[in-house]
């Protein structure tokens, strides 16, 4: 959508207008086929770098419009939110050392937002999902304040009709709504293309969509949201959920949502594509400078497809047809967008090179292979190596092969074969499929790196502090271009809490054990009693924070002989004193001395998010006197 002047569809006429102009694209689309008036040439490869922005402190900034000026390079665009940019690498010709000169125009474009972000004591980082991303950080101060964005963002909602949820279950559940597609900004990217003749598109993208879950599996980077557990690849569901228009309250019947794998093998031509996405979803936008492009045909001209490109940039497969257009002779494009950022420029471009590879291989069973596989298998493959990645057994060609032995006995010499055909040279082929090689065998992708050193970090520091050591680690590596396989896990170290600056979030609780208004106060002494907590907040039906109880007013009621047979919202403090998660240790300390509390309830939009206590101050400032008081 980013090339696009859009605004909402303002009522049925021009909802109208706008289905017309996408009809029209189509048939112009087929005409175009049918008169091979498409690029079959040699083919092109380019890419796009979606990036996270990070403070000092390795937390989401907001300042990616700041630093696009003073970047100044046509490379580099904005996204989504304000805590993510995009670099578009500049396209070549798939032969000789292209991977390397890939590599190397990331690096150099890599190092100008280097120099530029750490004049602002800050950093770029690439990376499937923050590891520091928190729900504030998603409030709508951190949307791009480009009218396209919130222009989507109000015509989704409006599909949908109630907030975008997120539900997902990994190690950790993960349970969450919004009011905006911000949800989708958590995401961050590796986009591959590569240009496909014509005729061979049906069979390429067939191809394309088999060998994407054992591609994934081997890639995964994304396995923390919020600090919770969740999929090797969690951005494949998040990014589905993020903008899912579909309501159970309003269908009873089987709808797709925005982002899906596809319903089948394609037939007969591209076009079955975007017929697909007229079809299947109701338009979100249009444009007032959309063209006829039957009439554009009958002038001898090339027609841009506008009307149903705008369409297609609205609705999101995980492989996805692209058109280039060009006023001598557009041409046919794959775009991969399954894979996630990072963790290093050279373990991407090894992806690239994979990916590339295994896409000019001869599939088992020659290029009509998918006449005789089940779609459902290669959906359900790339579903399970999001779940598990590299601990995924696949169902290839009816047997069942662990994703290790896959890569390593069948697909990695595909690739080669497929480097070596459209004449990429062996120095390139070695460097980039070895570190494939590499890091399938000692199975540690960066989902497995990520976890394996969160879970250890935060038995030592806690969650908060172990997802900023999972960044500055990430960055060390990330600026030494070390690929993946060679990374070492992070060392346990002592160090002062108080020296990290760290916030409210960082020190807080956040297994919290809470009742409602109309439970006994015998079940709150019995909680109390049973974790030896001193508090307890109140939550109303909604979830809001209305009350805390603590020991000390039980341990009076028992004192004064008063029965405990009444409920919790006649104990209940009602005055309540509460801290953000941003807060600064500076801050929260004030606020126990000022009110002389020993616990504060953290919230976020009137929501209980954790408790902090003087106990957890301690561990920050050893001075801090842990004595109770209501």
């Amino acid at each position: 959508m980013g090339d696009f002047h859009v605004r909402k569809i303002a009522d049925e006429h021009d909802r109208r207008r706008m289905y017309q102009h996408a009809l029209n694209d189509i048939e112009a689309f087929e005409f175009m086929l049918k008169e091979k008036m498409f690029e079959d040439g040699d083919p092109w490869i380019g890419a796009e770098q979606e990036l996270c922005i990070v403070d000092k402190h390795y937390d989401p900034t907001t300042s990616a419009l700041d630093l696009l000026d003073k970047i100044d390079d046509e490379h580099y665009t904005n996204e989504l939110a304000l805590f993510n940019m995009e670099i578009n690498l500049d396209p070549l010709p798939l032969h000789g050392t292209c991977f390397s000169q890939m590599e190397s125009s990331l690096i150099n474009l890599m190092q100008k937002g280097y120099n530029v972000a750490k004049k602002h004591n800050e950093h770029i980082l690439m990376t499937g999902i923050l590891p520091t991303l928190n729900y504030h950080h998603l409030h709508a101060d951190y949307m791009t304040p480009i009218e396209r964005y919130e222009t989507l963002s109000q015509a989704l909602s409006a599909i949908r009709g109630s907030k975008f949820e997120v539900y997902m279950q990994g190690v950790d559940d993960l349970i969450m709504s919004l009011g905006s597609v911000l949800f989708e900004a958590c995401n961050t990217s590796f986009q591959l293309h590569l240009q496909i003749k014509p005729d061979e598109f049906v069979d390429q993208h067939n191809w394309s969509q088999m060998i994407a879950g054992p591609v994934l599996s081997a890639c995964v980077n994304s396995p923390l949201l919020f600090g919770n557990e969740l999929w090797a690849e969690t951005r494949i569901a998040l990014f589905k959920q993020s903008l899912d228009t579909r309501s159970s309250q309003k269908f009873l019947r089987m709808k797709l949502p925005r982002v899906y794998f596809g319903r089948g093998w394609l037939k007969d031509s591209p076009a079955e594509l975007w017929k697909n996405d007229v079809m299947r979803f109701p338009l979100v936008v249009t444009s007032d400078d959309l063209s006829d492009s039957k009439e554009a045909l009958r002038k001898g001209e090339i027609p841009d497809l506008r009307g149903i490109r705008l369409h297609n940039g609205t609705t999101y497969t995980w492989n996805r047809m692209c058109y280039g257009f060009s006023k001598k002779k557009p041409h046919l494009r794959i775009e991969c967008r399954y894979l996630p950022a990072g963790p290093t420029a050279i373990d991407e471009i090894a992806n690239f090179a994979f990916w590339i590879g295994l896409m000019k291989s001869e599939p088992e069973g020659g290029v009509e292979f998918w006449k005789n596989q089940s779609f459902k298998s290669a959906k359900n493959n790339f579903l399970r190596a999001a779940r598990y990645g590299l601990n995924t057994v696949f169902d290839w060609y009816g047997k069942n092969v662990p994703a290790k032995q896959l890569i390593l006995e069948q697909l990695l010499p595909m690739a080669r074969q497929g480097l070596e055909k459209s004449g990429v040279l062996p120095a390139d082929i070695e460097k980039y499929l070895s570190v494939i090689e590499k890091r399938v065998a000692a199975e540690t992708t960066g989902s497995d790196w990520t976890i394996r050193n969160f879970r250890s970090l935060s038995k030592h520091y806690g969650e908060a502090i172990a997802e900023k050591e999972l960044v500055n680690q990430s960055l060390k590596y990330q600026k030494a271009n070390t690929p993946l396989h060679a990374w070492e896990d992070v060392a346990i170290k002592e160090y002062s809490l108080a020296e990290k600056n760290p916030t409210v979030e960082q020190l807080m609780s956040t297994d919290i054990y809470s009742v409602r208004e109309s439970d006994s106060v015998e079940l709150v002494k019995s909680i109390l009693n049973w974790n030896k907590i001193h508090h307890l907040p109140v939550e109303d039906l909604d979830g809001d924070l209305v009350g805390l109880i603590t020991d000390g007013t039980v341990e009076r009621l028992e004192k004064e002989g008063a029965k405990l047979c009444c409920f919790a919202k006649d104990i209940m403090l009602t005055d309540l004193v509460t801290v953000q998660p941003q807060d600064s240790m500076e801050k929260i300390k004030s606020v126990f001395e000022k009110f002389k509390l020993s616990g504060l309830p953290v919230t976020y939009d009137k929501k209980l998010v954790g408790m902090l206590t003087l106990t957890d101050l301690a561990k920050v400032d050893p001075g801090t006197r842990v004595g109770y008081s209501e």
